[in-house]
């Protein structure tokens, strides 16, 4: 998991006080507390990397506001589409990518 820039910041682009509980960083720093917040929060069990604060990820992969990749030894070997009408994911694509994946190795 990569944490990127905030989508719907408190002082940029609000969405109410549930989805729009802090602001844009600035610093490095603050990008980790709010990354460290949202792993505690949601308590995720799979590693989380953060972009830079030149938003390199975000940039070259397009992740916004969010996306699925699976990189393996540095390559990218999935990326998840969404419903061309809904943009939504079927997670269960994922997760059988996955699976298949796993099992494959």
């Amino acid at each position: 998991m990569i944490y990127i820039a905030e989508a719907h910041a408190r002082d940029e682009w609000p969405m109410g006080k549930t989805i729009s509980c802090v602001d844009q960083p600035t610093t490095i720093e603050q990008r980790t507390e709010n990354a460290r917040q949202c792993y505690n929060d949601c308590q995720f069990e799979v590693e989380m990397l953060i972009d830079t604060m030149n938003n390199q990820f975000h940039l070259t992969y397009g992740s916004w506001p969010f996306r699925f990749y699976v990189f393996y030894e540095n390559k990218l070997v999935f990326k998840a589409q969404p419903d061309e009408n809904t943009f939504e994911y079927d997670l269960n694509q994922l997760n059988n990518w996955i699976d298949n994946f796993i099992s494959s190795k």
